[in-house]
């Protein structure tokens, strides 16, 4: 359990520092680029990142749940790296054929050969991506620190070298330059714990693991990686620039949730397997109470200050912008919720192809959604389709975990009463601050500032929710214990 609350700690500091870097170069990079270069940049690191998702070839999920099951045995450990790492390198290379023909199909509205020599290159550095090595063996803290290192790096290069509207490749070039730097960072730390080897593995006896779990990540990232790429096929540039930076605040505010599953997952599949139903059972309720304690005030609080947000971080360009943000609003508890029942319960569980399941019907949904919507109602409408598709999917999930598995308890109306009771509170403060302040980011700095406190009052003096309350206690221990 210690263990678990600190990673859990350096997992929300990673998720924070996600939070902060964008907080401070997405103001500059909206104010020198234009939607239309942002736009471009944005279908390619889309199209590249969905390839990347084809080459992985579900070995995220599987790897980081199969490193968790063997990390006591340091003979099995290297020989499962091996197996995995010679199976990505494989499909990569595969995978490069099918960029190589998207490339050639797409290259209107790509139209940049210095953006796809940084995306192939991407694409080649991740063929050894390990991440979910350190996930599985619970590393957080190496990767909350590579990551810190990485990030402050990359914003130091944005301000630096992006000076003009013409600069949008070399914002691109960051963006990729950032993940390679990572990935060489993980494979130079990977190699020197484990020993690796192409002698005596057998790759081929992972495949019929992965191809449930392989398809699982096919269908899960076509809203998260497509999403620009089929706006941009049925509208403009500028649109995607405009929807491009809007869904990206959110699901920058949305890693301080996803991330934490990164935490919960090894353990949770260690307790499944070892059929420890009462700590099971604790964990996935402590999971759920943190994914409701901070998706809701964080959905409240994007709704009533969007027009702030827009204006000061993105600007008079993006100013259209922030009735996306109203629609996107309720994503983070949609997204968190959706993770909930498919990854700590479904897949955890081994129900892989109840999830492939419905990630199909709710993937089917995103394509009619996103082409009719995004068609007529272009950047609006794709966030509308992405609103549905999160929603579909925790209904097609929640529908067969309590009908299937009736035994595990995925609710906790106490918490949800707690953190809505806590965030409604905030729409009086906030139309309070409107009126006693002139400027957008004297009402953006007051009204976050002020929502947060009254958030952290309520839910730990007024409504005495128990794991505010022990985070609190941790908290306190973590900074007043000596660290001698």
């Amino acid at each position: 359990m210690i263990t678990l609350r600190r990673n859990l700690l350096y997992g929300l500091i990673s998720s924070c520092s996600q939070v902060l870097f964008p907080i401070l170069s997405i103001p500059y990079v909206s104010r020198v680029l234009n939607p239309d270069g942002i736009g471009r940049v944005s279908f390619i690191d889309s199209l590249s990142y969905y390839f990347v998702i084809v080459a992985e070839l579900g070995i995220m999920l599987y790897g980081t749940r199969e490193v968790a099951k063997a990390k006591k045995d340091r003979e099995q450990l290297s020989k499962l790296v091996s197996e995995l790492i010679s199976l990505h390198l494989i499909s990569s290379a595969c995978t490069l054929v099918l960029y190589s023909g998207a490339v050639f199909a797409l290259w209107s509205r790509i139209g940049d050969v210095r953006l796809l020599l940084f995306s192939l290159s991407f694409l080649v550095v991740n063929s050894f991506k390990c991440d979910w090595y350190f996930n599985g063996m619970e590393k957080f803290r190496f990767t909350t620190m590579r990551s810190l290192i990485v990030r402050a790096l990359g914003l130091a290069s944005i301000y630096l070298l992006i000076h003009q509207p013409r600069d949008y490749y070399i914002y691109y070039a960051i963006i990729t330059g950032s993940a390679i730097v990572s990935s060489i960072w993980n494979n130079l730390i990977l190699f020197r714990e484990i020993h690796f080897s192409f002698k005596n593995i057998n790759w081929k006896k992972h495949l019929q693991f992965l191809w449930v779990i392989y398809l699982i990540g096919i269908f899960y990232s076509v809203p998260m990686m497509l999403d620009n790429v089929v706006l941009r096929l049925v509208n403009t540039a500028y649109t995607v620039g405009l929807y491009a930076f809007s869904v990206k605040i959110v699901r920058i505010g949305g890693t301080l949730l996803t991330d934490s599953f990164l935490v919960f997952f090894p353990r949770i599949v260690s307790l499944a397997r070892d059929s420890n139903e009462q700590q099971l059972q604790q964990k996935l309720l402590l999971n759920f109470r943190f994914v409701i304690l901070l998706s809701v005030p964080m959905g409240f609080g994007l709704f009533l200050v969007s027009r702030e947000i827009t204006h000061v971080f993105l600007g008079s360009k993006f100013v259209s912008a922030s009735s996306n943000l109203q629609i996107l609003s309720v994503y983070p508890f949609l997204k968190g919720i959706g993770l909930f029942l498919s990854n700590s319960i479904l897949v955890a569980h081994h129900k892989d192809k109840v999830f492939l399941r419905n990630l199909v019907g709710s993937t089917l949904l995103f394509a009619i959604f996103s082409f009719a919507l995004g068609t007529h109602y272009g950047d609006k409408g794709m966030c509308l389709a992405l609103v549905l598709t999160e929603l579909s999917l925790v209904c097609f999930n929640f529908q067969y975990v309590r009908k299937a598995m009736p035994a595990i308890k995925t609710f906790d109306l106490k918490t949800l009463v707690h953190a809505v009771a806590g965030s409604a509170l905030f729409i009086p403060f906030v139309y309070f601050v409107r009126r006693y302040t002139h400027s957008e980011l004297d009402r953006l700095i007051f009204a976050l500032a002020g929502c947060f406190c009254i958030y952290i009052f309520f839910i730990l003096f007024i409504a005495r929710n128990s794991l505010a309350l022990e985070a609190r206690h941790h908290l306190l221990k973590f900074f007043t214990t000596p660290k001698y």
